[in-house]
């Protein structure tokens, strides 16, 4: 295959003139370039076509005598010439015998002038000719046109979104921010007037200027009594429009639970009396913990208040506190309603009110939980429910456990207190 002869570049057995190889060698060598897919050609230094397949003739329109002895440089668009021939010339002058470019990109042409795009591989052969290997591209061309089109719309298209979204993102921001800026100044607004009605309701039920009838004792115990619900509706806002701005603080410090528990479970007794129902206390009496004490006080009152107010007459509400190895455990469990499966998640949520309720209930804001469940979290710690309906509910919480005291505990008499 080292000469011109037409024979050798039809593929036909050489002459007795040409030098001899192997004839089956020959005819596999034939088949397989005939039977290739991509166009093979074979170029001398100087750019003259000496051998081309089946595929060539096909992918660029030529017979395969008409291209036989031309320059390669006709399969290449007029435009690109001049960068093919230095491309070339560079290669005549410092020829190697490693692959010269594998996958290059290009255009090429046509018998008919058309243009398309091909991707080449050229390796030089130890007798200073280059074997070109070109392959069609045309159908992944106008693929990756269309998914970069489609990639530019989409890229559009979210952008679009994204701006929508971050325009809707700081509006609901705007929004939250009026809401919880509006809910503080008004509860601080609704707290002003509604703690001078509650003094003077009970500046009126001490009876200092004079006795009243029994109507008017009743007309006054109402006042009082839905004032100071109204009371705890306010603050209920208040203390959660604090948390959802971050305004809420802690002030933790270090005292003993059961007392924090015991003055809370004292608050709500009266409530628990009128319903007759029983309140058992299991605390650790030694058990210290740190944390805000006011806010603790408020996770019971929560708790303990919706057990009195869910909890039928003749039930029992039971308070317990332990520490264990993974924090410090609270309980408040009673015998009243029970909460569905369904429900036990959604109840911490904020203004969630439950589908059923005992006879004669208040209902109140839907808040209690969510500002309890924000509180035992901003403690470290975590809260959950267990619930039967009709037979009662467990409502659960963890707080991490209390820092050592050791250095902090005062020494008495050369020992110190445990």
């Amino acid at each position: 295959m080292q000469g011109k002869s037409p024979n050798a570049n039809r593929g036909e057995p050489p002459t007795s003139a040409e030098p001899q190889v192997d004839l089956q060698s020959y005819l596999r060598f034939r088949d397989l370039l005939e039977a290739a897919p991509n166009a093979i050609f074979e170029v001398e230094h100087d750019g003259t076509i000496v051998l081309l397949n089946a595929a060539a003739e096909q992918m660029f329109g030529y017979a395969r005598e008409e291209l036989l002895g031309q320059i390669i440089e006709v399969l290449v668009p007029e435009s690109l010439r001049h960068r093919h021939r230095e491309n070339r010339g560079d290669y005549a002058e410092h020829p190697v015998t490693r692959p010269m470019g594998i996958g290059l990109e290009l255009f090429a042409r046509r018998k008919d002038g058309g243009q398309f795009p091909v991707e080449i591989s050229l390796s030089p052969t130890r007798s200073s000719r280059v074997i070109a290997v070109v392959r069609d591209i045309t159908d992944r061309k106008q693929a990756e046109a269309q998914i970069n089109a489609m990639h530019r719309q989409f890229t559009t298209e979210l952008e679009a979104t994204n701006q929508q979204l971050e325009i809707r993102n700081r509006e609901v921001e705007r929004a939250n921010r009026l809401k919880s800026e509006f809910l503080a100044s008004m509860s601080h607004e609704l707290r002003t007037p509604l703690h001078t009605i509650i003094g003077f309701a009970d500046l009126l039920a001490e009876e200092l200027k004079g006795p009243l009838n029994p109507n008017q004792k009743r007309f006054v115990a109402h006042i009082q009594q839905d004032s100071r619900h109204l009371l705890e509706l306010i603050n209920d806002i208040l203390d959660l429009s604090k948390i959802e701005s971050g305004r809420l603080e802690l002030h933790p410090e270090m005292f003993r639970a059961a007392d924090a528990i015991h003055e809370t479970i004292d608050g709500l007794r009266p409530l628990a009396v009128q319903k007759q129902i029983e309140v058992r206390e299991v605390l650790d009496r030694d058990l210290n913990i740190s944390a805000d004490r006011v806010r603790f006080k408020e996770i019971f009152y929560n708790l303990i208040s919706n057990a009195v107010k869910f909890t039928p007459e003749k039930g029992q509400i039971t308070i317990e506190c332990s520490e264990g190895q993974e924090g410090i455990f609270f309980m408040v469990a009673d015998t009243g309603i029970g909460i569905e499966g369904s429900e036990q998640q959604a109840i911490f949520d904020k203004f969630y009110q439950l589908g059923s309720t005992t006879r004669g209930v208040r209902e109140g804001t839907g808040l209690g939980l969510a500002i309890t469940k924000n509180l035992v979290e901003m403690h470290g710690g975590n809260i959950w429910v267990e619930s039967t309906p009709g037979k009662g509910s467990r409502f659960q919480f963890r707080l991490p456990h209390a820092p050592s005291q050791a250095s902090a505990t005062p020494v008495q008499d050369g020992a110190v207190n445990p």
